[in-house]
């Protein structure tokens, strides 16, 4: 079986961005810092040091050493805290999609995600959201339907029990559940349940469009 290669990496262009400018921003910063500290911390030391021997460059390098080792910890630190901030605008959303996709499967298609200000995917929100919306619309036709089924399979009964029977009314009552049974068919055929069927129509999505692109090829 072939594996799946990504031709294309920028996706979400302003999203991976951003984060590509946070890492990259904090590597200058650090880089900036260590420099900094090397320049003003050795060489300054050396340059005003007279008569500079083995001795003193050693004990130049050593401090050195432990001024690096305390701003390689506050670095650390530094860098912690701001991955903590930075990571908690995409873990914050992906928690609360998590609970309102376990809330939704409850039977709950009323829920919405609300992200807050700052929070990244609000894309992801609105898809979300519409596609719960779209669920329960479908889900309130479908129980339109059954209330007229039931309505109409009530008349049916009733129809039926009289004494004399107009097949003129029967058949009218047989066409409104007809109706009533094909409505509820169109609600339910947009969802597919079965994986051969949803690989089949997407082999037959993909010669659509293959042959939109050679058809503008071609008037190209």
């Amino acid at each position: 079986m072939a594996k799946h290669r990504r031709r294309t990496f920028l996706i979400k262009t302003g999203l991976q961005l951003r984060y590509m400018g946070i890492i990259v921003s904090t590597m200058l910063l650090v880089a900036f810092g260590v420099g900094w500290i090397i320049y003003y911390t050795s060489w300054s030391r050396i340059s005003d040091t007279p008569d500079l021997t083995i001795d003193k460059l050693a004990t130049i390098f050593d401090d050195v050493n432990g001024l690096l080792l305390k701003w390689t910890v506050f670095f650390a630190f530094l860098i912690a805290g701001l991955s903590v901030f930075v990571s908690h605008k995409i873990a914050g959303p992906v928690y609360r999609f998590e609970r309102s996709a376990r809330i939704i499967a409850s039977g709950d298609l009323t829920h919405r995600v609300k992200l807050r200000h700052g929070d990244e995917l609000f894309d992801l929100q609105e898809a979300f959201n519409s596609m719960s919306e779209s669920l329960r619309g479908m889900i309130c036709k479908n129980r339109e339907a059954i209330s007229r089924l039931i309505a109409s399979g009530t008349h049916l009964s009733e129809t039926i029990k009289k004494k004399k029977c107009d097949p003129v009314e029967l058949e009218n009552v047989a066409q409104e559940l007809y109706a009533v049974i094909e409505e509820m068919r169109q609600v339910t055929s947009g969802f597919i349940v079965d994986k051969d069927l949803a690989a089949s129509r997407s082999r037959v999505d993909a010669g659509k469009s293959g042959q939109q692109a050679d058809e503008t090829d071609d008037m190209a």
